[in-house]
């Protein structure tokens, strides 16, 4: 049995639902140890805040910084200088003080700076496990100029985050080929999918291309993923929509039109994107890989200045899976442009994508990484 440490950014639940299919199909046999902030330890502390199996631990983390409901680009890279001056010492003493105590066998990180400086300061070894890492290691020629020049510039970020990993993992809901300085650096795959949604999507026979049922005499119906600070203009628009739409992601309000508001429930939000029609939503791309995965079409709502959901959004629709507009320029009429050309997004998804799990691949690459003493132990 190997000690394993992980980490990860805290921005959205991507990154920790990411996490969270690789423990769930290591924690029979290894220690895990999770360093999660914001809202990922939000969303996993329900799950392990009280195991046995799985110690987390919450610490600071990296956040992106709105505006009037805006996100700020030049705020958010500031704010993040300003976080490396200030906490990131902080959690990287937490870090190395828990890396001597447990001497972990194998350290990864999500996309978070602190684990890696810690295995440094101790002389360890660290492996990455990112999408952002398609910044800088895979072709993005395919992209309008200015988001192939934003692409660049955000991707500044990724090395300032760390580098010398011994391996870097890219786990993307679409293929893309890698550029060729990376092609031995790294190794592209697919999303990271949860246990509960391909139990899930197996039981509604969904991997064999079946059709969705919502079930319970249900109305068909779409699911709906938005950041927090989403303006009012774009669910006035949404609730316009010829179909109801579930929203998850702005808390339980009163109904409008054809809109409904969830809480955040990750056993629903699952049985909802599984019995769901198609997705209406934000273009992060853990969401957009379990859409993939199941055979849902997305509209894609990328907000204007989040560019790494804009580039997953061009992705999605030059793979033919979907559509795309930005939040602030939504308007009903992509929607149902959007419902008229929806049999055509899922039989691409199906020729394509549908059932595509990269998390065994992401699960070999680390065991790998376990020394000869443990293998045994680590791959019975």
């Amino acid at each position: 049995m190997a000690k394993i440490f992980m980490s990860m950014s805290g921005e959205g639940r991507g990154h920790a639902t990411r996490v969270r299919s690789l423990v769930e199909r290591m924690r029979d046999r290894h220690q895990i140890t999770l360093f999660a902030p914001g809202d990922a330890y939000r969303f996993l502390e329900p799950i392990y805040g009280s195991a046995d199996d799985v110690r987390l631990i919450e610490i600071p983390g990296l956040k992106f910084h709105y505006v009037n409901g805006k996100i700020r680009l030049f705020k958010t890279i500031r704010e993040g200088f300003r976080f490396q001056a200030r906490q990131l010492p902080s959690v990287m003493k937490l870090m190395t003080e828990e890396i001597r105590e447990h001497n972990p066998d194998v350290l990864l990180t999500d996309f978070e700076p602190a684990l890696p400086r810690a295995a440094a300061r101790c002389g360890k070894p660290f492996l990455s496990m990112t999408h952002q890492h398609f910044l800088v290691a895979c072709d993005l020629s395919s992209l309008p100029r200015s988001l192939r020049f934003f692409a660049w510039f955000i991707g500044l970020a990724v090395p300032m985050h760390y580098t010398r990993q011994k391996a870097t993992i890219i786990s993307s809901f679409f293929p893309i080929p890698l550029r060729k300085s990376w092609k031995h650096r790294a190794t592209s795959l697919g999303p990271m999918i949860r246990p509960e949604l391909r139990e899930g999507a197996e039981a509604a026979g969904l991997l064999d291309g079946g059709d969705p049922n919502p079930g319970d005499g249900q109305e068909p119906f779409l699911l709906s993923y938005l950041r927090k600070q989403t303006k009012e203009a774009a669910l006035k628009e949404l609730q316009k929509s010829p179909v109801p739409i579930k929203v998850y992601g702005l808390g339980v309000r009163e109904p409008i039109g054809k809109l409904t508001f969830h809480e955040i429930h990750a056993e629903r939000f699952v049985e909802d994107l599984i019995a769901c029609r198609a997705v209406v939503s934000a273009s992060g791309n853990q969401l957009l890989g379990e859409c993939m995965f199941l055979g849902k079409p997305v509209l894609g709502l990328p907000e204007t200045w989040h560019h790494e959901q804009l580039i997953n959004a061009h992705f999605l629709k030059q793979k033919g899976c979907g559509d795309f507009t930005t939040l602030e320029t939504f308007r009903v009429e992509d929607l149902t442009n959007f419902l008229e050309h929806i049999e055509e997004y899922r039989t691409r998804i199906r020729e394509t994508c549908l059932g595509n799990d990269g998390t065994d691949e992401a699960v070999a690459i680390i065991e790998r990484h376990i020394p000869a003493a443990l293998t045994g132990a680590a791959n019975p």
